[in-house]
């Protein structure tokens, strides 16, 4: 890599916004981010002509948007890439646009239906477990896609891994096409699936390398990590050699749809990988697992602790489940010597009602690692030592999940132990733990700047300091009143009346 620069999701929260934008253009420009499934907010922008160059492969591949189209949008279009891409797309072609955002009470699953039949909708965009709820919302009226949806040729998909398996299952039940896209929200879409229904790279417009002994080289046949992507058309934003922290296959054959890009299978994050001694089982390999079994699940999730797999199920209420079969599939398909499938009556996973009503808020989790469990061990300990005033130990805890995961609510924790071992100091001992406090009350809440117990302990200490080493009566305020207008569930009406 040399002097090359690079980012990466730790490098982006490190800077503005701005920074990335280049102005030095004169077309309109779109703002985009997203914690997906990492956790970790990325961000880009994009300019119009940005959109148009990468709407070109799904217009001309894939699926082939064009005038005869009636497309329904249902990505998220609150600061989400694939709901814009899609739609300048369509606009590109000259489709009809049905925007239904997902996330929002508006558009629940039955009403997509019925407007997918009253307005002849021809292709359908949304993650794959969009699609997956909404063939149960067909299925529970016992409606067949073909008679009801006459109209429906094809899925695009993004956002999700979708394996070969997982791409056949929702094929086999709609009875149309599925082509898939591949990007991210930082450097754009960058994968495409062609008219063979195989993905390929967008060279024209992406560089994809692989970083190897501090060297960037081509991606090379097999599974790739340290993958970096630049996005060389753009010319909105200056993000470029960015860390996807995926792991892309990269397959040997060349495609009979003529397209000599190179063909990949994105395999999912590597922050996804179950590690299991000398195996790994990324979410490509589960979902090949789950979505070739007898009787697929409506819903699945994976948890993994330490060298333990337990594969949570919800079939509906119709099917009949062997566990005991289920195991041996897995076991078979993934090449464990045990697993552990735990079956959910109809409705115990999640609350279907809930579902088909108000659209769920989140992007799905599949798969609960031991990484997950080791954080929320490591907090609670902390917390079982400050409740016990051991506040060096407490401390200790909070900053060693800070150290080896960055975890953002560690910051809180911290902030609130230094808090309340500085109220049993003396002043000048307040004084000396002053910096400290200081600094991790302020990260708190610059790395939660939602959260209203962050905004709660940096009221406090602007309200407790005295002003010539730090304090600030009139700052303290605003926090006390983002704290309260976040939920902070404490009475403070105190503060605020003294201040007000």
């Amino acid at each position: 890599m040399g002097k090359d620069v690079v980012f990466s999701k730790k490098v982006l929260e490190e800077k503005s916004q701005i920074e990335i934008l280049d102005k030095e253009n004169s077309q309109s420009i779109t703002y985009v981010e997203s914690s997906g499934t990492s956790g970790v907010r990325g961000y880009g922008w994009y300019g119009e002509q940005d959109l148009e160059k990468m709407s070109d492969h799904i217009i001309n591949k894939g699926i082939q948007l064009s005038e005869i189209d009636t497309i329904m949008i249902r990505f998220p279009y609150t600061l989400s890439l694939p709901a814009h891409l899609i739609e300048s797309s369509a606009r590109k072609s000259k489709s009809i646009i049905i925007p239904v955002s997902s996330r929002t009470e508006m558009a629940p699953y039955f009403k997509l239906l019925n407007l997918m039949k009253e307005l002849e909708v021809t292709v359908f965009a949304g993650n794959p477990r969009e699609i997956e709820f909404l063939f149960e919302a067909l299925s529970v009226q016992q409606l067949s896609p073909a008679e009801y949806l006459p109209k429906l040729r094809g899925f695009i998909t993004a956002g999700e891994v979708l394996s070969h398996q997982r791409k056949k299952y929702i094929e086999r039940n709609w009875g149309v096409e599925v082509f898939n896209l591949y990007g991210a929200t930082e450097v754009g879409n960058f994968g495409y699936t062609c008219k063979n229904g195989m993905m390929h790279i967008d060279e024209d417009n992406f560089q994809v390398n692989k970083e190897q002994n501090d060297t960037f080289l081509p991606l090379s046949t097999g599974l790739n990590q340290k993958v970096y992507i630049t996005n060389k058309s753009n010319c909105s934003s200056k993000i470029k050699n960015y860390e996807i922290e995926d792991i892309i296959e990269v397959l040997p054959e060349k495609c009979s749809c003529g397209d000599n890009n190179i063909l990949i299978q994105a395999r999912g994050r590597i922050g996804d990988l179950i590690n299991l001694g000398e195996k790994r089982i990324d979410m490509y390999e589960v979902q090949e697992a789950i979505y070739s079994l007898t009787e697929v699940p409506f819903l699945w999730e994976v948890h993994v602790e330490d060298e333990n797999i337990e594969i949570r199920m919800e079939y509906n209420i119709d099917k009949t489940i062997d566990v005991s079969e289920v195991e041996l599939e897995l076991k078979n398909r993934l090449g464990l010597p045990s697993i552990n499938v735990r079956i959910f009556n109809e409705g115990e996973m999640v609350d279907r009602g809930e579902i088909f009503k108000y659209p769920r808020s989140r992007k799905p989790i599949y798969i609960y690692n031991s990484t997950d469990k080791k954080i929320g061990a490591e907090i609670n300990q902390g917390k079982q030592e400050l409740q016990n005033k051991n506040y060096i130990k407490a401390k200790s805890h909070f900053k060693n999940v800070i150290e080896e995961y960055d975890f953002s609510e560690a910051y809180i924790w911290v902030a609130a132990t230094i808090g309340l071992e500085a109220d049993s100091k003396s002043l000048m001992e307040k004084i000396t733990l002053y910096p400290s406090l200081k600094k991790y009350t302020e990260i708190a809440v610059q790395k939660n700047p939602y959260d209203a117990f962050a905004h709660y302990l940096l009221g406090m200490l602007l309200y407790k300091t005295p002003e010539e080493i730090g304090g600030n009566r009139k700052r303290s305020l605003k926090h006390f009143r983002m704290s309260k207008y976040l939920g902070y569930e404490e009475d403070i009406s105190v503060y605020l009346n003294d201040l007000t």
